[in-house]
């Protein structure tokens, strides 16, 4: 049997937003709540593409379930810009896996720091820059 190959980045997603959303002036409850949705969306690709040549038929249930919930918490925001992000970040993460890569948390930087720029809207390369910052401070925490 082949083991498990790791497909989302090695790093909490959740972690790294909370991280990079702490302390901003008009932080409210939404940076928890996306937070919350991309713990699930990691959850969900991490299930849903758990082997290298395929899922089984529980892996994708699973992952489909973690999908649905990521997609619900988030449209709880009711914001357009959110889902608009979040269903960009699941598209280009999907088209990495299926070109047989893993999804890195360079590729899914952009889109973390478009969901930040909602919240903070302090600009894509400020938020980024964030994203960034939190990353080191996440990997440095856990080691």
């Amino acid at each position: 049997m082949e083991p498990t190959v790791r497909r989302t980045p090695d790093v909490s997603l959740r972690e790294v937003f909370l991280v990079a959303a702490s302390g901003l002036a008009g932080e409210d409850d939404r940076a928890r709540v996306v937070a919350e949705a991309l713990d699930y969306l990691q959850r969900g690709f991490e299930n849903h593409y758990a082997a290298r040549d395929g899922a089984t038929d529980e892996e994708i249930l699973v992952g489909d379930n973690a999908y649905a919930w990521a997609v619900e918490t988030i449209a709880l925001l009711d914001e357009p810009r959110f889902v608009a992000v979040a269903s960009r970040m699941i598209r280009d993460g999907a088209g990495r896996i299926a070109e047989g890569g893993g999804v890195t948390l360079e590729l899914w930087t952009p889109h973390l720091a478009g969901l930040l720029e909602v919240i903070s809207g302090e600009g894509r390369e400020r938020s980024e820059a964030r994203i960034r910052e939190a990353t080191g401070e996440v990997r440095a925490r856990n080691g």
